[in-house]
């Protein structure tokens, strides 16, 4: 077993893009929450900072069979590549999942946009935030205040009312990664561009702060949002599943 996080952090940097959230985990404000299961050629990742807890994994077939078997039986959101989903699969009963793209932002320059009316957004705007997101059923599931403490937001008010918003689920300096997420506007002020702008605006605010790698996630069969992503300058770097089930390890 790999016993330190210089170790844990080697292997993740054999695929920096695929491992930008876990990366970003490694950080004191993510890693408390964190529980690794580790050996030299692959790593599981739990991450209890949701509900349920994120189950993240790198490295081959084989090498994930050998950790597979300590993982605790329970509920999981998982994000996981074609090779690890193949082997749970006798093991997972599927409530709900996709086929994701993760996307990762080239170094070309950004599209330009007017900022004048783009606002930068923290922890004191939580409400404004809350209230967009409301009881919508496609609003961004995996967001928390923290995210606005700790990482980059911007939105667009109208009338004194955010209708528009994009930001980071993590962002880590130490380790170079941010992944942009809870982009979303509300139903009647789409098709305007606005989330399109915020990205934007995240994007260029974590390339100015010197993060070398910026990904994202978008589902494989959404194609104007992959569209409108690539116009940004994402690229599609892997395709991987994402949902939630029951895992029972318990046939091992």
């Amino acid at each position: 077993m790999m016993r330190s996080i210089d170790d844990l952090r080697q292997l993740l940097e054999r695929d920096r893009i695929w491992s930008a959230y876990a990366l970003a985990d490694l950080d004191p404000v993510y890693i408390s929450a964190t529980s690794w299961h580790v050996n030299e050629n692959a790593a599981i990742l739990i991450y209890a900072g949701f509900e349920p807890a994120v189950l993240f994994s790198i490295g081959s077939k084989a090498a994930l069979g050998d950790l597979l078997k300590h993982i605790p039986d329970g509920r999981y959101t998982y994000t996981i590549l074609k090779n690890s989903r193949n082997l749970i699969d006798p093991f997972l009963a599927v409530e709900h999942e996709e086929i994701m793209s993760r996307m990762v932002l080239d170094n070309g320059s950004l599209p330009k946009i007017d900022s004048a009316e783009l606002k930068k957004l923290n922890e004191t705007n939580l409400g404004d935030v809350q209230n967009l997101f409301g009881n919508i059923p496609d609003r961004p599931d995996s967001f928390n205040e923290s995210q606005l403490r700790d990482g980059i937001f911007f939105g667009f008010y109208e009338a004194h009312e955010l209708v528009s918003i994009a930001g980071t689920h993590v962002l880590s300096k130490a380790a170079g990664v941010a992944a942009i997420g809870n982009v979303f506007t509300e139903p009647q002020y789409r098709n305007r561009g606005l989330a399109t702008k915020a990205s934007i605006g995240v994007a260029q605010t974590l390339r100015e702060a010197g993060i070398e790698t910026v990904v994202l996630n978008v589902a494989k069969n959404n194609r104007p949002a992959l569209a409108i992503y690539e116009k940004i300058g994402f690229r599609h770097h892997c395709e991987y599943y994402e949902g939630q089930g029951e895992l029972q390890i318990e046939a091992f």
